[in-house]
């Protein structure tokens, strides 16, 4: 089998030849620079060589000079495989020094693999022999060379020097001027670096006099320190964190709300270096939010007595239904806009009825078919009436669906178990214990054991089994009771 010594610095590209020339049934040496290929092949000649030029130690133009120098090695085929030396001049002063081929990458690479099985087939050129009249000439055409990769490395890096510089400026100019505060800080809670921006926005003069006074961020800056640990839990998790909304502490004490996107820089060991990113003072926004919020609790106030007025013998039922439900939501873990949502949706979850003729409401009799048809319709009229009011999604939803059943057996539309929201269920299991433990028009009060008994018989049929454990516990371990 044919031996090849290939000669790089380059990992990357004595993988790809090694891997190459292996196919081709070849056996392999390697060395990173000249002087280990000339140990090798004094060792073990090969039946060819192939060598970069631009390497460290010992270059390929020197390598070449020995090898065509050495009585042992002198008349193995020497190919010349560059992608630095490239100018016809190189091609020029390496024939001129006994290579017997040179090739410029990235010439395809079965090019080189034909070179190399060409050579072998046929029988050696004569042994190069350098006349000592050009020994000088040859080494001045060597510096001449080397000067000029010299003169275009050094004019490449004066390029790519200033390329960086403007990158710089621009950087400092965004950083600098940019309206968003920027930062980069330390685990630990320390800054790294700030601009104007975020210092302004804390109420310091300068990012100087901002890092100076804050040594600890979780402990200076946020309002709530468990946010902090809370963000470095998320960047640990998912590298990039987005649209992080926390309070943090001005300078003078007030409080801020701030909208914080961030990423974790890490080592090549993965371990975190530092996090940097950019934060945006939302605290008009989150003002604003408020007061809608304000006014959309009072509309839905507002809403929640104008049907206890038609029904008076059910007066604080809703209200009664929004607190259990709160609490049956937070129990759970649920976020904190969908414990809001189930809450308002309960304190409206009957306003459907103002549809219903109030006598019918306060009837002390059994109903008839077609008064009882009427009551069903009422979550499918309070769905109408708030689908397209802006009310939060999914408020109107969890109205239509609040007297659904897990078997399929409630109104308006039969739904069934994964069918039916579980803000809806919620709202269901609250309407159901409320109703039965109070009075109503057509019968007394049966009483809070009654209707915790119907849920519990009744779990995983009619109501949804975790909303009913959780119900139970809060009445039986936890001493709730309706208001």
């Amino acid at each position: 089998m044919k031996k090849v010594l290939i000669v790089d610095d380059n990992e990357e590209n004595l993988y790809l030849l090694e891997t190459l020339f292996k196919s081709h049934g070849f056996d392999i040496m390697m060395a990173k620079n000249g002087r280990e290929a000339i140990e090798l092949a004094h060792n073990d000649p090969p039946d060819i060589i192939v060598s970069d030029i631009l390497m460290p130690v010992m270059d390929g133009f020197t390598l070449l000079k020995h090898w065509k120098k050495d009585k042992k090695l002198k008349n193995i085929p020497f190919i010349i495989y560059t992608a630095t030396y490239t100018d016809p001049e190189d091609e020029k002063f390496a024939l001129s020094l006994g290579a017997d081929i040179f090739i410029v990458k990235p010439q395809e690479v079965e090019v080189l693999v034909e070179a190399v099985n060409e050579f072998i087939k046929t029988k050696p050129k004569p042994p190069f022999a350098e006349p000592l009249d050009e020994e000088m000439e040859l080494f001045r055409k060597y510096n001449e060379i080397l000067f000029k990769k010299l003169e275009k490395k050094m004019s490449d890096l004066e390029i790519a020097y200033e390329k960086i510089k403007e990158s710089e400026a621009r950087y400092r100019s965004i950083f600098e001027n940019s309206i968003e505060g920027i930062f980069q800080s330390t685990p630990e809670g320390r800054f790294l670096s700030l601009n104007p921006a975020i210092a302004y926005m804390h109420g310091y003069a300068s990012p100087e006099e901002m890092m100076t006074a804050i040594t600890d961020i979780g402990a200076q800056l946020y309002v709530n320190p468990e946010d902090r640990e809370r963000l470095k839990k998320l960047l640990e998790e998912k590298e990039i964190v987005k649209e992080f909304e926390h309070q943090e502490y001005r300078k003078d004490g007030s409080i801020i709300w701030v909208s914080l996107n961030a990423r974790a820089v890490r080592d090549e060991k993965n371990k975190i270096l530092y996090y940097e990113g950019y934060v945006e003072d939302i605290t008009d926004r989150k003002l604003a939010e408020e007061r809608i919020q304000k006014i959309l609790k009072g509309t839905v106030n507002a809403l929640s007595v104008t049907i206890e007025v038609r029904d008076p013998y059910t007066a604080g039922h809703q209200r009664k239904v929004a607190d259990l439900a709160n609490l049956i939501a937070k129990e759970m873990g649920l976020p904190q806009e969908t414990v809001e949502n189930i809450r308002m949706a309960g304190a409206i979850h009957d306003i459907g009825k103002i549809a219903i003729p109030s006598e019918i409401l306060s009837k002390p009799s059994k109903l008839t078919p077609l008064e009882m048809s009427l009551v069903f319709m009422h979550p499918q009229t309070g769905y109408d009436i708030l689908k397209d009011t802006g009310l939060p999604y999914p408020i109107a939803e969890i109205i239509y669906e609040h007297h659904e059943r897990l078997n399929g057996s409630g109104y308006p539309r039969g739904l069934k178990n994964e069918e039916i929201l579980l803000e809806a269920s919620i709202i269901a299991i609250c309407d159901v214990v409320e109703a039965i433990s109070s009075h109503r028009p057509y019968r007394p009060a049966l009483g809070i054991d009654c209707a915790l008994s119907e849920i519990e018989k009744n779990k995983g049929i009619l109501y949804h089994p975790e909303v009913v454990d959780v119900c139970l516990k809060l009445f039986r371990e936890k001493g709730f009771r309706f208001e």
